[in-house]
């Protein structure tokens, strides 16, 4: 660890700060908790905060991400999923806690009643993978994200998935209940366009209104589609079907029209597949000097590709760093973070003494993307959120204002034991040295 990279604010509790870093740095650690930690770089620091606990026996907060709801005194909101900690990807109500002073205090978490789990009869669905984000034309905060249905209390139909969303009013601060989103049938290449899903998307609001959604689907045809409903316990395991190199995911962006209360589907554009294991998922777009660039997640690599208009993307490029070696991530999402002038990529990866946690997702690490190339840039890399044992690659970006861009995320324990984890909500102020130009608040 490079100690150039690290300070600690200075104030009364000083000693004591330097006194928890160093023991940090002896076991490979960093541990923010209510003291503030920097990381420096030329462009930017990175203050990190705790500004929330989990750490229950059966359940973890997941897919903490947060909104900012523009005033004179700025309202922001974080939603997180209830996990169970055994099982597989078994969500169950959405919590939001609210800061009126921009992080400086956080309420406890509460349970968002419109967004509890949907009973029905043969099972139910929760609303997973939610992304926030503030509408500027609407004036409303949209959460984006997918419903998977469960059947029982270990796993989920991942042939069932459902583009699921909700809004918040600003004035009532009342949020809606879920709706789906409508999607065609078929995609372009006559294909059923199945189980289509935004899971942790990170979305873009055009100057119309309109919204920009990465999604991800199976493509398949209507005999793989009877198999999989079938008996769909066997076809979305790991065996038979989703083994094949001839199927999988597909990713695309879909356009939709927000009214203030639907959205609505308008049109898709390239349907972006790689014929590798299950395929490319999880997508998160981002604009930047006149391109729209993708993130996405594949089982053994992530991958990069970039538009003009933000339907139709270059084929999917291997993410590497500019020495030309593959980046490591693989396995788990990707996220964007845009400044007017430069593009970064937050990301976990291999290769950083990190062997003990779960598909490597800790640490989260920040580095500026040529654009062009599509590279990472090496020298650009540094923690933003440290690594304390459990996985960290569900997390969410915010932009706050010129000055501040935010990461949040939070510490997903699946029982592991002996780490300096305790299920924290981090949030990680990305506190920038020249105005982003860019951001709308």
């Amino acid at each position: 660890m490079d100690l150039r990279h690290y300070r600690f604010l200075p104030d009364k509790e000083m000693l004591r700060n330097i006194i928890k870093l160093i023991s940090c740095i002896s076991i490979g650690l960093v541990i923010g908790c209510k003291e503030k930690g920097t990381v420096e770089s030329e462009a930017f620091s990175v203050e990190l905060e705790t500004i929330a606990k989990g750490n229950e026996k059966e359940f973890t907060w997941t897919h903490a991400r947060s909104a900012v709801i523009p005033s004179d005194s700025p309202k922001v909101i974080t939603t997180m999923s209830q996990t169970l900690k055994k099982g597989s990807d078994v969500y169950h109500d959405l919590f939001q806690i609210e800061s009126q002073d921009r992080g400086g205090t956080w309420t406890s978490p509460e349970v968002i009643p419109s967004l509890t789990i949907i009973k029905q009869d043969s099972g139910y669905r929760s609303l997973v993978d939610m992304w926030p984000q503030w509408h500027s034309n609407t004036k409303k905060v949209v959460n984006i994200g997918t419903s998977p249905f469960y059947s029982n209390a270990k796993t989920h139909d991942g042939w069932k998935k459902k583009v699921v969303y909700a809004y918040l009013d600003a004035e009532t601060e009342q949020w809606s209940a879920p709706q789906f989103l409508e999607l065609p049938k078929l995609d372009h290449d006559g294909m059923l366009l199945m189980a289509p899903a935004a899971g942790s998307a990170q979305w873009l609001e055009l100057l119309n209104g309109d919204i920009l959604l990465p999604i991800f689907y199976f493509k398949v045809t209507e005999e793989q589609a009877s198999l999989a409903m079938t008996n769909p316990d066997e076809a979305f395991s790991i065996g038979n079907l989703m083994k094949s190199d001839d199927f999988g995911f597909s990713t695309t962006i879909v356009r939709c029209s927000f009214d203030g209360k639907n959205l609505i589907y308008k049109e898709h554009g390239d349907e972006l597949i790689l014929k590798q294991g299950r395929g490319i998922y999880e997508p998160s777009i981002t604009f930047f000097k006149g391109e729209y660039f993708l993130t996405m997640r594949s089982d053994k690599s992530a991958y990069v590709s970039k538009s003009k208009d933000g339907l139709h993307f270059s084929p999917p490029k291997e993410w590497t760093f500019d020495d030309g070696a593959v980046l490591g991530s693989y396995n788990t999402q990707q996220h964007w973070v845009s400044h007017s002038d430069a593009l970064y990529l937050v990301y976990t990866r291999r290769g950083a003494n990190n062997d003990e946690v779960f598909r490597h997702r800790a640490p989260l690490f920040m580095a500026e993307v040529d654009s062009d190339k599509l590279e990472v840039i090496r020298d650009s890399e540094r923690i933003v959120v440290p690594n304390r044992g459990v996985a960290l690659g569900n997390f969410g970006i915010m932009e706050v204002n010129q000055a501040e861009t935010w990461i949040t995320v939070a510490e997903y324990m699946r029982g592991e034991e002996n780490v300096a984890a305790d299920n924290s909500v981090f949030t990680a102020r990305i506190l920038w040295k020249r105005p982003n130009l860019n951001s709308k608040q």
